[in-house]
């Protein structure tokens, strides 16, 4: 399948940004932990701002937005309805504290984000899990997004816990960390299911064209940050936790392609070497 690099963009904002949001809001119900949400608001919406942007150039014509309407019954159709009250409820988030206090009522209004947050996740993860392309036919596919999410999102919350002096209880850290064992975890088990998904279709992440992506994603996405969030458990360093952030978001980008290089079509002849139905 064609790469298309303002849909990596987009795909890597969402999941940091919504996914730093939803971790901040149930550390804060777990550990007490006191982050300013609104300042996590603002990370999130500036990030889902800027792969708007990306969203657009991947989209090239407006009426392809509007199409996405035409099937009430399709994900697709659901994330472009969430949208708007996502950034509604990102936006009150942002402006409460700073231009006017909703008091008591903080809690449901971070709730309601934190739900619509998830939401839009779900609904992007069920949209890919086609069953023309067997790669992706799978329910690893909505529990990859998830994961991807929390563990870019976790790591972020350490990010605003050490830049902010914010105390980050080891329990925190800890968690972190097995957010992030249990996603390449699953990425792995992903790429072992790869190799025998059947329908004609048998890819190896070690052979070409998926080796580089697949080893970068190795380095970046998966020893580079869990290497880092260890690093936290010993001593707080906003470089680290900065650092390791970046090299989560790089790992989830070349997951995403190497995501994307997968989705090779059913074969309707398997036993050709070339597939007589690319075009169907």
């Amino acid at each position: 399948m064609q790469i298309h690099w303002p849909l990596i963009i987009s795909t890597v904002c969402q999941r940091v940004g919504l996914g730093a949001f939803i971790f901040a809001y149930v550390a804060s119900a777990l550990f007490g932990l006191e982050l300013p949400m609104n300042v996590v608001a603002i990370f999130t919406l500036a990030l889902l701002a800027i792969g708007g942007v990306a969203s657009i150039f991947h989209l090239k014509r407006p009426q392809r937005f509007f199409n996405a309407f035409s099937n009430m019954g399709s994900h697709l159709t659901q994330e472009a309805l969430i949208t708007p009250f996502l950034g509604i409820a990102l936006l009150v988030c942002v402006l409460n504290g700073l231009i006017f206090e909703v008091g008591s009522a903080t809690i449901i209004v971070d709730t309601v984000t934190a739900v619509l947050a998830l939401a839009f996740l779900v609904c992007t993860g069920l949209a890919y899990q086609m069953g023309s392309r067997p790669a992706w036919n799978t329910p690893f596919v909505l529990a990859l997004f998830l994961l991807t999410a929390l563990e870019a999102g976790g790591i972020a919350v350490l990010v605003f816990c050490f830049v902010l002096n914010i105390t980050a209880p080891l329990l925190l850290i800890a968690s972190v960390l097995v957010c992030t064992a249990i996603c390449i975890t699953t990425q792995i088990a992903y790429v072992i299911r790869m190799r025998g998904v059947g329908y004609g279709v048998a890819i190896n992440a070690f052979d070409n064209p998926y080796r580089f992506t697949f080893v970068f994603w190795i380095i970046s996405g998966a020893a580079l940050p869990l290497i880092g969030i260890a690093l936290c458990l010993v001593f707080v360093s906003s470089l680290v936790a900065i650092c390791s952030l970046l090299f989560a978001a790089l790992g989830i980008a070349a997951w995403t392609v190497l995501f994307f290089k997968g989705a090779l079509k059913v074969k309707m002849f398997p036993m050709y070497s070339v597939d007589l139905n690319l075009d169907m």
